[in-house]
């Protein structure tokens, strides 16, 4: 299964992403269509404007740009992979193609992203949920909460290959009998 790296160095299944971004691309257009003016339920709009300035405060513009760029690498290899073309082609190809109505369309997918907070929580909750992240502790969260996670992730993996190498040695007999070597 094809994997990405994040500008971050994070590895992700692009179908992954992919069907996560088209998931929520189709939730907004769902929403959309059955939201038309006088048909939305009642402070849908109040909720949208609060999480909007909710999402603001997480970053979320950042992440789409970020998502936007991944989309671009993984658009321009698939383009190397199904054609001819050099990978600077290929590149010229989606940057003066594909890559201008991506960008074009950068605000559907800010919003397309926006929605679920809009949905998922009251008027009330997105204003406490701001309010504490503008609190010195709901800002200190955000700024330690990368470096967290990485030290998460890193410590996942450790973990991982700790108990792999347990499992390999505990088994390398049966293994070997299977017809692997490690």
């Amino acid at each position: 299964m094809p994997t990405c790296r994040t500008p971050s160095g994070r590895r992700h299944n692009v179908r992954a992403l992919l069907a996560c971004l088209l998931a929520a691309v189709l939730a907004s257009v769902a929403l959309a269509q059955g939201t038309r003016p006088g048909t939305q339920p009642p402070g849908m709009e109040e909720n949208r404007r609060e999480a909007r300035a909710l999402v603001e405060l997480l970053d979320l513009p950042r992440q789409a740009e970020a998502l936007m760029a991944q989309m671009r690498t993984d658009i321009i290899q698939a383009t190397i992979r199904s054609s001819a073309l050099s990978a600077q082609d290929a590149t010229s190809v989606v940057d003066e193609i594909l890559m201008p109505n991506f960008r074009a369309r950068a605000a559907e997918l800010l919003a397309a992203m926006t929605e679920p907070y809009a949905v998922n929580f009251t008027f009330s909750d997105l204003r406490a949920l701001r309010a504490f992240f503008v609190s010195p502790l709901g800002q200190k969260l955000l700024r330690t909460q990368p470096v967290a996670r990485a030290q998460s992730e890193q410590a996942g993996l450790a973990w991982g290959q700790r108990v792999f190498q347990d499992s390999v040695d505990r088994h390398v007999d049966e293994l070997r009998a299977r017809g692997l070597k490690f």
